[in-house]
């Protein structure tokens, strides 16, 4: 078929999932952001990097968002791809599913407009005058846009409130504590599905198969992360992350269960559990219980007006280290961070900020991953391994919103 012209403006994801009110909360939220910063505009560039097209909008695929002290915003669709890339029938071509003309988009205080040249950007940033600017995403910001800016507001002055807005979000709302415990929900059911999904003989590939049909069945959007892993047996380092699809399960192997799956919003939550087929061995059950006891140091240390992400990570480590066990980190990887609205991480440990300590109604993942090392195999020979849980931050501390035991769970025994 030839794709060219066929727009995907009615996608299924562009649609409101929140009420106009929830809408609104977050834009008023936004504006208070850009009051304590003493911004008179805000710029959220590349906002679907981050997801917050759909969380401020409600519509996906925006290019930027110019969020003006009071009067109304401006969101921008993200320019259109070369139709020519579309011209061949016989080449599969995912580019259309980008193409967007001004849709017929409703979001109260926002209006939406085609993709536009950086100077007809600029021209509706500068017609409120703004002094300060804010950016979120500021990476993003490209020298054309930059330039025409500066040539209309000279004096112009810019400023990063990427970490003040993402610490906003990380605090959930009534409304999106309930989208975000109806995937808890959808989760668990299959999580408690699992030691009858978990049968001997059965192959990894007829497993997450099923569990990929229920999570479908039970209305899963979006991207969806909800795995069974095979790491091979319990006492040799694992191979690929979800093993040969091929393999039988059988007694000594080894499972994990992560699921991460957006349910209604979009709103996600992650746990994972570790399973023993047949009875443990004494090096995996020890790296089990290892991973839960730095996880729960870690968690115990998730307290409002306390410490900040990067000061939890600093004491985790620490801690890690007097037990003789090693800690990965590096660039890139997040332990705790906070939930996105798309399945995307604000407020991480990336930030690497003491100035933040956590707040009470933000809501957190976190997963320390340390190193289990194998010295019957090599003295190099190693494999990471964490578990995941969900909390959110209450008046005394951290508050498990999954509520399953974490221990390592036995079958077969």
């Amino acid at each position: 078929m030839n794709y060219k012209g066929k727009y995907m403006v009615n996608r299924y994801e562009q649609v409101e999932l929140f009420s106009r009110v929830e809408y609104r909360r977050r834009l008023d939220g936004i504006r208070r952001v850009m009051k304590e910063q003493e911004v008179d505009t805000s710029l959220f560039l590349e906002c679907g990097e981050e997801a917050y097209d759909h969380w401020l909008t409600g519509q996906r695929y925006l290019d930027l968002i110019i969020v003006p002290a009071a009067d109304e915003c401006i969101g921008v669709c993200m320019s259109e791809l070369n139709e020519a890339l579309c011209d061949d029938p016989e080449t599969t071509d995912f580019g259309r599913y980008f193409l967007q003309k001004k849709p017929d988009m409703v979001c109260d205080g926002v209006r939406f407009i085609g993709h536009a040249p950086d100077s007809i950007l600029a021209d509706i940033i500068a017609a409120g005058s703004p002094r300060k600017i804010g950016l979120v995403l500021p990476v993003n910001m490209n020298a054309s846009l930059y330039d025409e800016i500066k040539k209309r507001l000279p004096n112009v002055e810019f400023t990063d409130i990427s970490i003040p807005v993402a610490k906003f979000r990380s605090v959930k709302s009534d409304e999106e504590m309930y989208a975000i415990m109806q995937s808890r929900n959808m989760q668990m059911k299959v999580m408690e599905a699992l030691p009858q999904i978990f049968r001997l003989g059965r192959t990894i590939g007829e497993m997450q198969h099923e569990v990929s049909s229920l999570f479908m069945e039970m209305g899963s959007t979006g991207v969806r992360n909800g795995n069974i892993h095979y790491s091979g047996p319990m006492d040799e380092p694992g191979g690929p992350r979800d093993g040969s699809p091929d393999h039988k399960l059988q007694i000594g192997d080894r499972m994990s269960a992560l699921f991460e799956v957006p349910g209604p919003g979009h709103q996600c939550i992650a746990f994972e559990r570790h399973y023993s087929i047949g009875a443990p061995s004494k090096g995996y059950e020890a790296s089990v219980n290892n991973a839960i006891d730095v996880h729960n140091f870690a968690v115990s240390l998730m307290k409002p007006d306390s410490l900040s992400l990067s000061q939890i990570a600093d004491k985790t480590r620490e801690y890690v280290h007097s037990k003789g066990l090693e800690l990965f980190e590096s660039r890139g990887w997040n332990w705790m961070h906070s939930l996105g609205a798309f399945f995307y991480d604000q407020f991480s440990l990336e930030d690497y900020t003491d100035k933040l300590p956590l707040i009470e109604g933000q809501m957190l993942h976190c997963h320390p991953l340390i190193y289990r090392y194998f010295p019957n195999i090599g003295p190099d020979v190693r494999e990471g391994i964490h578990l995941v849980n969900t909390y959110r931050i209450g008046p005394d501390g951290a508050e498990d919103l999954i509520g399953i035991p974490k221990d390592l769970v036995v079958l077969f025994e």
